[in-house]
């Protein structure tokens, strides 16, 4: 950015602009300054980047002002730092953005950090997923720089908004993915487990004259697919070389060099064997999960919204169905075997600190229950019926396990009105996920069975004076009324009920 060391102060520290208490000047630019300043009606840090007085008057460097805030309040992606609001009025344009939390990585490298592989995949699968949405949705950018990229303790990772006006330029995209590339690749300890691979990840996006360069939807898949072996080494096997395809289980083998302990060895199978054997003849047989349909294309184009205005959209991907109590137990699983430095990877950086499990409510006589095909609270449930007792914080975890996102409650409503009529979709009460109701593409369970937890905060049409709160989609077994125009507000993201779940979310087509 230029340095205009002449420019003077349109704020001053200590001034209340509309709802913000302006702090310090962080930076000079050309036609800008930028400001820290505290927003005061929640009490939050915030980044406020204003024109500068002198060049107000000038109606087209303000409609380019404009035009680049309008690009950046079109982001809605939630490692993107998030425009809260624009101002033009008389002399003052400016927009408010958050402030990212943590050290940017530049910091982190100034100050000779080391991160481990598994560290560096998330680093480098979060800035992925960033650019790759900013990408497939043809929004221009101002290229990245180590400053821009912020990591927290956790090593969770945003990026700041960069959004310009403009056609998308290829260019910036090659020139981030060289600079994050040569800035981890300097970062990652050596000889860990994963570093080879995750160095020739790094080594592939730092190398500009490679004849095919990686997309950042291919650089997102690789270094998710780091980050979960590295988090289950016991599942995929110890990692040997950047290129090879890992197994999907180990074997392990016994060498018993005395007989006495082979003699011992064999009676305990034969008792074990024995034991099975009565066990299959006289249990309860269990329910098993069955082959779901996986994730139904929601194809772009125009579609009514959730309050009556049609919108225009990208083509995404949604789940077929919510999830189920079988597909949340494997992710229990993972994180249950998880140890201390890798078992906070999946969670939000907003999660509360005195949370501590993401299991559901009575998940262990619901678990039980639906392995056995039994009755739970009073339902019959299965492996195949939707998890239900998830709050926010739970569904948002499993869903970047997945590598995926919950849906905005507009992206919910668009998926339901693709080839339906969400005003003619009844609900058909508590049932496994593939027995719901459904819609014409074959999306299940949007009218009913349970209510979804969605992604992000929206106002309420009905009552604007109230701040955005989130949004829960759809009716549910317990509240049926509205069927798939159903939605309720709520404060709280912690939020439980026996008859709320989720579903998933993706920009690109995905394989389990």
């Amino acid at each position: 950015m230029t340095m205009s060391n002449d420019t003077d102060p349109i704020f001053t520290p200590g001034e209340l602009i509309g709802d913000y208490l302006i702090d310090d000047r962080i930076s000079i630019g050309t036609n800008t300054s930028t400001w820290l300043a505290t927003q005061v009606s929640v009490q939050r840090d915030v980044i406020l980047c204003v024109l500068d007085a002198t060049h107000s008057e000038d109606q087209e460097l303000r409609q380019e002002f404009i035009s680049d805030v309008r690009a950046k309040a079109s982001v809605n992606h939630p490692l993107i730092a998030s425009v809260l609001e624009a101002v033009n009025e008389g002399s003052l344009c400016y927009y408010a953005v958050e402030k990212l939390t943590g050290k940017s990585l530049g910091d982190l490298h100034e100050q000779d950090s080391s991160i481990a592989p598994y560290q560096a995949a998330r680093i480098i699968r979060n800035t992925s997923g960033a650019c790759n949405y900013l990408e497939i949705n043809n929004i221009n950018a101002i290229s990245l720089t180590p400053h821009d990229i912020f990591v927290d303790d956790n090593y969770h990772c945003r990026v700041a908004n960069l959004a310009i006006s403009g056609k998308l330029d290829q260019a910036t995209a090659t020139r981030d993915k060289e600079m994050v590339g040569c800035l981890i690749q300097d970062m990652v300890e050596p000889n860990k487990p994963g570093s080879t691979r995750t160095n020739a990840l790094l080594a592939y996006m730092a190398d500009l004259k490679r004849n095919q360069p990686l997309s950042w939807s291919k650089i997102h898949d690789l270094s998710a697919e780091i980050e979960r072996q590295l988090a289950r080494p016991s599942e995929h096997g110890q990692i040997k070389s950047p290129t090879m395809k890992l197994d999907s289980t180990s074997f392990r083998y016994l060498y018993l060099s005395s007989s006495p302990v082979k003699i011992i060895v064999a009676i305990i199978i034969l008792s074990i064997i024995g034991g099975l054997a009565y066990h299959t003849v006289y249990r309860v047989l269990p329910t098993k999960k069955r082959q779901l349909a996986d994730m139904i294309h929601i194809p772009a184009g125009k579609y009514p919204g959730p309050n009556g205005v049609h919108v225009k959209i990208q083509g995404f991907w949604m789940d077929a169905h919510e999830v189920t109590i079988g597909e949340y137990a494997e992710f229990l699983e993972l994180i249950n075997e998880l140890g201390n430095n890798v078992q906070t990877v999946y969670e939000h950086p907003d999660q509360p600190s005195d949370k501590t499990s993401h299991e559901p409510d009575d998940w262990e006589k619901l678990y039980a229950a639906a392995k056995q095909g039994g009755i739970w609270n009073n339902l019959k449930v299965d492996l195949n019926y939707p998890v239900v007792g998830v709050d926010w914080w739970d569904a948002h975890a499993y869903a970047e396990w997945k590598s995926r996102q919950l849906p905005t409650y507009e992206e919910w409503y668009v998926a339901c009105s693709s080839g339906s009529d969400p005003e003619k979709l009844a609900g058909t009460g508590w049932k496994p996920v593939d027995q719901a109701e459904a819609t014409a593409l074959g999306l299940q369970g949007m009218a009913g069975n349970v209510s979804e937890w969605v992604r992000e905060k929206t106002l309420d049409p009905a009552d604007p004076s109230q701040p955005p709160r989130f949004v829960i989609s759809g009716a549910s077994y317990m509240r049926p009324k509205f069927g798939a125009r159903a939605r309720e507000w709520v404060k709280n993201r912690s939020l439980r009920r026996p008859d709320l779940g989720f579903r998933t979310y993706s920009n690109r087509r995905q394989e389990d």
